[in-house]
């Protein structure tokens, strides 16, 4: 088939919506070289915010129809995970599963790459959508639409996936294909620009603040612990991290919002 479409950046947001969704994607009508992630980094939050902004307009069309916010939300979360696969869910559960059962780093790895879901993953998945829930339910109660509190939390998953990559190296167990490789400064920073442009509009800058201090802080613990179960990250724990961070970033809006005393 005939490449129709020449420009980069065209081309790696297809790469990141075939990656981090479940909408069907012919590649070959892009380009004709292999999907380049490392490149297409800088459009992470970009696909964040289309993930979220697609799944919130859901719990905002049960809001207008009357739905509670509790059923608008449950609804708009249920479509974020038919959109991405349940693609960090997935992550989180497993890295639960492993660093749960502790052991030998091949022993982790093992149970990490299990199909079968354990204590620890069903636990951490259960506690982790619970969260989401009251998160966004808590958030929408205070004023703001589902749109835009799934849009900066999901897209502020995603550029915790690049800031993780940065300073943490990759786990021999790490599947060829399942983590991004070196990531360039330029990427960083026009991925931090997109994350922060709708955020700065939406947010205050205290809030944004403590948001990125307790992303910071998932990213450390989250590294750390890899670092000694596997010796290093894997694609299942910078799932993980994405997840976490998405619901950290949240808990520091709602934290300022209702005036927490620091």
């Amino acid at each position: 088939m005939q490449v129709l479409f020449k420009n980069r950046y065209i081309i790696d947001f297809v790469a990141t919506v075939m990656f981090f969704t479940r909408i069907p994607v012919n590649w070959a009508f892009f380009s004709d070289e292999a999907p380049n992630l490392t490149r297409a980094a800088w459009a992470f939050p970009l696909i964040g915010y289309f993930i979220g902004f697609c799944s919130g307009i859901i719990g905002d069309i049960g809001l207008f129809f009357g739905l509670s916010t509790f059923v608008s939300c449950i609804l708009a979360i249920i479509f974020s995970v038919i959109l991405s696969g349940a693609f960090h869910e997935d992550g989180l559960a497993d890295m639960a599963d492993g660093f749960g059962a502790g052991g030998s780093p091949e022993r982790v790895n093992e149970i990490m790459h299990d199909s079968r879901l354990g204590t620890y993953g069903v636990t951490a998945l259960t506690l982790g959508l619970l969260i989401r829930v009251g998160l966004v339910v808590s958030l929408v109660d205070l004023g703001y639409s589902f749109a835009l509190i799934m849009g900066i939390g999901f897209a502020s998953g995603k550029l915790a996936i690049i800031i993780a990559r940065k300073f943490y190296s990759p786990s021999n167990f790490a599947k060829t294909g399942s983590i991004i490789g070196f990531i360039s400064a330029k990427n960083i920073l026009l991925a931090t620009f997109i994350w922060l442009v709708p955020v700065v509009f939406i947010l205050s800058l205290f809030s944004i603040l403590i948001g990125a201090i307790f992303v910071a802080i998932a990213i450390c613990l989250i590294g750390f612990r890899s670092n000694h179960h596997l010796g290093g990250i894997t694609g299942d724990v910078l799932g993980a991290i994405a997840f976490s961070s998405e619901l950290l970033f949240l808990l520091g809006i709602l934290c300022v919002f209702n005036g927490v005393p620091w």
